[in-house]
């Protein structure tokens, strides 16, 4: 009898370990999906200020960028579902208050997709000028995010 209940509480250890394992990546997966969108978000970007910092800038990746830039600031917002800041148990700098402060990480998305969609705009115009000063603008909406919602690096 002893040994069945030492079977069984060792059979339970193992399915809750198994069951942990199992949720971790679930809840591991939002953050890592952010992560990779977020610096091809970036490398975008510094595709843009690279070209628009050339002599001669190439419309054609800075049109390929900010169409990248411009499709996922649509879908940002959702980029970040309950349960996927630390308490994940997965390294990340989003900090509370893009779930306690949903009002105001609301307007920074936004901010960011009409940054984002003026410059994707400009770029399919070719219009360089317009390029430029959306381009700050994309980068002031990232900036004031990050302040209030991201934290340092450690």
């Amino acid at each position: 009898m002893k040994h069945w209940i030492l079977a069984a509480a060792a059979l339970a250890a193992m399915s809750a370990a198994v069951a942990a394992q199992n949720r971790a990546p679930a809840a591991a997966d939002p953050i890592r999906a952010r992560q990779a969108n977020y610096k091809q978000m970036g490398a975008a970007m510094k595709g843009i200020n690279d070209q628009l910092r050339d002599r001669t800038p190439a419309i054609v990746p800075i049109r390929r960028a900010s169409r990248l830039i411009a499709g996922y600031a649509v879908q940002l917002l959702r980029w970040f579902p309950p349960g996927s800041g630390a308490e994940a148990g997965v390294r990340t700098r989003a900090r509370p208050e893009i779930w306690s402060d949903r009002a105001g990480f609301h307007r920074a998305g936004a901010d960011l997709l009409v940054a984002a969609r003026t410059l994707d705009a400009a770029a399919a115009r070719g219009d360089l000028a317009a390029i430029r000063a959306a381009a700050r603008q994309v980068s002031r909406a990232c900036s004031e995010c990050h302040d209030s919602y991201r934290a340092p690096e450690e």
